[in-house]
């Protein structure tokens, strides 16, 4: 049996070479905390203490819960022994100040329905199944809920808090997935009281919540998505097992996170980062180094790429001057341009313009349909107005060609 979670489906998205790292290979890195780390661990404690409390009808005041959350994240500091690296020259203060906001913000407005609140489960750690047991390989997803309640008489509540800073826009699913699959272990633990199931996730930055009700319809295409990629781990695992040499298995996925990764010094994007730099020789360049290499080589791309552009921007200038006066070729002291008119046909139903041409009897199987082709069949009239109105686009195009006056030579572009 395969045993999963969101964050490794998660982290395999994210980077397949990462999760091979740390999930197949298993290797061993220093394991180091951030002041993130401990504003999501000690929001979550506080919290998950308060509705403990509520649970056994005794409701903390927001003074009590926010103390709470000082001596749990207290204790996170003492364990993290290693300093803590703040980012974007952010203070210990300004963690202090949004984890009390945090708190507060979400006291405040939830505090009024504490006394209707029926809770289940607390930071609750489920297994659940993917595929019924019968199945040959049947796979399940382990995790934890940060609370389930029980709301009205038969609708189930899944809660999760989340602490980012940014708000996820509407279009990232992970979240609402993974609260979304989370259903099928409520169904399966408590199916027969329930007639209803909600997810609802607090963005506390932002005190927004999301809440949605959880139906079948919702579930399947999740449920099929996830086992589809667990499908394709497993897969890869399999083939890493018997050709573990092989670098392509699990690739490489540069991402905004490369730089804070704690593999990066195994990883073959970052390397070279860690070696010294190394002399190499070459008839044209003599002796040189790698990195300055790689620095001249950027310098010239960019200097290549500019010029490039500004060569584009006239080109682009003297065609539509020409075209206005009906000139065909411009002149200069030393040069001419050359500007021929021609056009291409690009098709907009490839199936419907091949069903076409084979009831012409004039479509040959063992070549494809090309623009050429296609331009040349308009021309003869193989393929009459109608059809090319309705199957084709025509683009204009041109073709400049430069030529030096007192030089036989001719540069094409």
């Amino acid at each position: 049996m395969a045993t999963y979670s969101f964050s490794q489906i998660g982290l395999y998205n994210q980077c397949p070479k990462k999760y091979q790292f740390k999930y197949v290979d298993k290797v061993e890195v220093e394991w180091w905390s951030s002041p993130d780390l401990i504003l999501w661990s000690s929001v979550h404690w506080a919290l998950e203490r308060l509705y403990k409390q509520i649970n056994i009808f005794i409701t903390p005041t927001k003074e009590e819960t926010v103390a709470k959350f000082h001596e749990l994240r207290d204790e996170w500091i003492k364990e993290a022994w290693e300093e803590m690296i703040y980012k974007w020259d952010q203070t210990d203060a300004d963690y202090i100040r949004r984890w009390e906001h945090y708190i507060e913000d979400y006291y405040d407005k939830n505090s009024k329905n504490f006394d209707k609140i029926k809770v289940i489960w607390t930071e609750l750690q489920l297994t659940f199944k993917l595929q019924e047991e019968w199945e040959a390989e049947w796979r399940s997803f382990r995790w934890f809920v940060d609370r389930l309640d029980k709301e009205w008489e038969d609708t189930f509540v899944i809660n999760d808090y989340k602490t980012n800073k940014y708000l996820p826009p509407e279009q990232k699913e992970d979240y609402r997935e993974q609260l979304t699959l989370y259903a099928l272990w409520v169904k399966e633990k408590y199916g027969k009281y329930l007639k209803h199931i909600k997810a609802k996730l607090h963005y506390l930055h932002f005190d927004i919540p999301d809440e949605w009700e959880v139906t079948d319809e919702l579930i399947q295409p999740v449920k099929e998505k996830y086992e589809k990629t667990i499908d394709e781990i497993e897969k890869k695992k399999e083939q890493y097992e018997h050709n573990p040499n092989d670098k392509n298995i699990f690739p490489t996925n540069w991402n905004n996170f490369c730089w804070y990764c704690e593999y990066n010094n195994f990883c073959p994007l970052f390397l070279h980062f860690w070696v010294e730099d190394e002399v190499i020789s070459w008839w044209a360049l003599w002796e040189t180094t790698v990195k300055r290499l790689v620095d001249e080589y950027a310098d010239l791309s960019k200097k290549i790429s500019q010029e490039t552009k500004e060569k584009d921007s006239i080109k682009e200038v003297l065609i539509e001057y020409a075209d206005a006066k009906w000139y065909e070729q411009l002149f200069w002291n030393e040069n001419n341009m050359k500007i021929s008119k021609s056009g291409n046909y690009s098709m907009k139903d490839k199936p419907a313009l091949k069903k076409y041409l084979i009831e012409k009897w004039v479509f040959n199987e063992v070549w494809d349909i090309s623009w050429s082709s296609v331009a040349k069949m308009v021309e003869d009239w193989t393929i009459d107005e109608a059809t090319a109105n309705e199957l084709l686009e025509y683009k204009d195009s041109r073709r400049v060609s430069v030529s030096k006056k007192k030089e036989d030579k001719k540069e094409e572009e």
